[in-house]
């Protein structure tokens, strides 16, 4: 095959790696967490990623349909780009990707059980549950309220030339509040399934451990004392980009975020908050009614 044939050929893989148009089921069992935005999930991925077998990087959006950038995704988990574009380039399809992105973390980390955490996963459980079957899913849950506050300023700063830019965020109240409602319906149908686990923000913050414990079992995987010092621990998968966006995921658990709602919604945003999420901010009970 000539030089055009052969990056013919390349292009053309490349787009089937990210599609999931296809009946492949991988044997493989990652752990995938995903939720609302700003609900924790950086917080539980740096926790399991503090595990001596499990690696769990920095957002991917891999199981997500948006075409892969294997130079941007090498830069984010400190990989070699080269590895990455050839597996980009010699997959049939998403799945496959994943698999082999999966080996890669997994090789680059030393570790034998792989986790991804992206928000927007909670909206693919279809796709992960229909090419995993063996996978877990973490879905991060947190009062809707505080979520909407934290969405609302998020982000607050962006990297310019590897320095932090403060930005000056603020989001009407009413998409905030629709995007935690909707992506956790978006979950409803798999609460019921064995493979997906709810785990509260509120409660980690709270008393870790037996939040933790629940993880472990749920996942597979033995109890070890670094989870709850996950903020010390050497983790491969650190970077810039990560903790502009989330600060808070590098200090010591604490209840510091809870009811931020309290200060920060005035009596206009609680009433849109209520006409839009009310109801079920009352059935997860975060609320007795919608007198508050």
């Amino acid at each position: 095959m000539g030089i055009l044939g052969q990056v013919a050929t390349a292009v053309g893989l490349g787009r089937a790696a990210d599609s999931f148009a296809t009946d492949h089921v991988s044997p493989l069992a990652p752990i995938v967490l995903g939720g609302c935005g700003r609900s924790g999930t950086t917080l539980f991925r740096m926790i399991l990623d503090s595990h001596p077998a499990i690696c769990c990087g920095p957002e991917s959006s891999i199981f997500r349909r948006s075409p892969i950038d294997p130079e941007e995704l090498a830069g984010k988990f400190d990989l070699d780009p080269g590895r990455v574009r050839a597996i980009h380039a010699g997959a049939n399809s998403r799945p496959e990707f994943i698999e082999v992105f999966a080996g890669l973390c997994m090789e680059r980390a030393g570790k034998h059980r792989f986790a991804e955490k992206t928000p927007r996963n909670i909206r693919r459980l279809d796709a992960i549950f229909r090419h995993f079957p063996k996978a877990r899913f973490v879905h991060v849950l947190r009062d809707g309220r505080d979520v909407a506050c934290s969405l609302r300023t998020h982000p607050r700063h962006k990297v310019v030339n590897g320095e932090l830019v403060p930005l000056d965020t603020w989001k009407p109240i009413a998409g905030c509040a629709r995007r935690w409602r909707d992506d956790i319906e978006r979950s409803r149908p798999y609460w019921p399934d064995p493979r997906f686990l709810t785990l509260r923000y509120e409660d980690l913050v709270r008393e870790p451990r037996p939040v933790l414990e629940q993880l472990m079992n749920f996942v597979g995987e033995a109890w070890d004392d670094r989870l709850l010092e996950h903020a010390g621990a050497g983790s491969p998968f650190r970077n810039v980009t990560t903790f502009a966006q989330n600060p808070e995921a590098l200090k010591p658990l604490n209840t510091g975020a809870l009811s931020r709602w309290e200060r920060d919604l005035d009596a206009k945003d609680r009433r849109i908050f209520k006409r839009i999420a009310g109801p079920l901010l009352v059935e997860l009970g975060y609320a007795r009614d919608l007198d508050w």
